[in-house]
């Protein structure tokens, strides 16, 4: 707070102070006290008043920092209320007692939220399970029939059915996550196990190199990622998926390469973004812009990172980057 901001906010009443001081010491004047009480008397009206104001300014003035200091610090600033002292003058006063109000109007609602959010993410993970069953009913139906487009379809549609439960769940990973040392190739394998039907009928070749190194990750949350990255590779053209590992001093890198038709390089910058298709996904028309996201608020959630590159002409490669301590 400065003083010529506070000064400005006592301009009116500074200036009713000036008024009534000439106004005085014309009276005094024209009454015939004589010239030296005509202004040592509004000079001293005027100092009574300067010195009511200035420690008024010191006061506000020490906590309106202790405030904004307070308020820099904290991680959780709508519990500001919650913390403030109580100021020693009138005006503080009211406006922390709104500020109290408004604050716990707001927490209320974000407890009213998040309460919401929680049954609609327990109904979603319900309904999950509960769809599994009917769609494990149909495969098997399609399996004794060998009705290959009919499995096909209820893949995909148990895929879709994932993606809806681990964005459910994505807020929420902490709760639900298991840290422990797995191979990159258990890892690899398991993802690739699950989609094995898929991969089949795709005609897809799958080559792996250096696979036998220890990482500490939740396996069931990686395999989602991962068969979200070889499901977007054969949509776009990947009749190839090259799996591969690399150590570094701090971190270790899984590598998922493709032959497909790759990312322009003007939306290479945005493909972790909610909802962006780019040009590639416009003409396939079948993208979401919804898989790429989720892999990458899942790997912020469990520590690891993800990147893209995409050379012209030489498909996709994504880097899964696990740190070597583990969470």
């Amino acid at each position: 707070m400065k003083l010529s901001d506070f000064l400005r906010e006592k301009l009116l009443f500074i200036g009713i102070v000036s008024f009534s001081a000439c106004f005085t010491a014309f009276l005094l004047y024209f009454s015939r006290t004589g010239a030296y009480l005509a202004i040592f008397i509004p000079c001293l009206f005027i100092a009574a008043t300067l010195i009511s104001i200035i420690p008024e300014y010191y006061i506000k003035k020490r906590y309106y920092e202790e405030l904004l200091s307070i308020l820099e610090q904290m991680d959780k600033r709508h519990l500001l209320a919650e913390v403030v002292e109580q100021p020693g003058f009138l005006d503080g006063r009211i406006w922390a007692y709104v500020l109290k109000a408004a604050g716990k109007s707001m927490n209320d609602e974000v407890a009213g939220y998040r309460n919401a959010f929680t049954e609609y993410r327990e109904y979603i993970e319900l309904w999950v399970h509960e769809i599994k069953t009917p769609i494990a009913g149909a495969k098997l139906i399609g399996e004794n029939r060998n009705n290959r487009a009919a499995l096909e379809a209820l893949d995909r549609i148990e895929s879709y059915v994932d993606q809806a439960l681990y964005y459910a769940r994505s807020n929420a990973v902490e709760k639900d996550y298991a840290i422990n040392p797995a191979l990159l190739s258990d890892l690899v394998g398991g993802a690739l196990k699950s989609m094995s039907r898929f991969l089949i009928s795709h005609d897809i070749s799958i080559r792996t190199e250096n696979l036998d190194i220890e990482v500490f990750t939740d396996a069931q949350w990686v395999s989602f990622i991962l068969r979200q990255l070889a499901g977007n590779a054969v949509k776009y053209g990947g009749t190839v998926l090259e799996f591969y590992g690399e150590q570094h001093m701090n971190s270790v890198s899984l590598f998922i390469r493709d032959n497909g038709i790759g990312i322009p390089e003007k939306d290479i910058g945005r493909i972790f973004q909610k909802g962006f298709t780019g040009v590639n996904g416009r003409k396939y028309g079948s993208s979401t812009g919804f898989g790429l996201y989720l892999c990458k608020k899942l790997c912020g959630k469990l520590g690891l990172g993800i990147s893209a590159s995409s050379p012209p002409g030489r498909g996709t490669t994504f880097e899964l980057s696990f740190p070597k301590s583990g969470l």
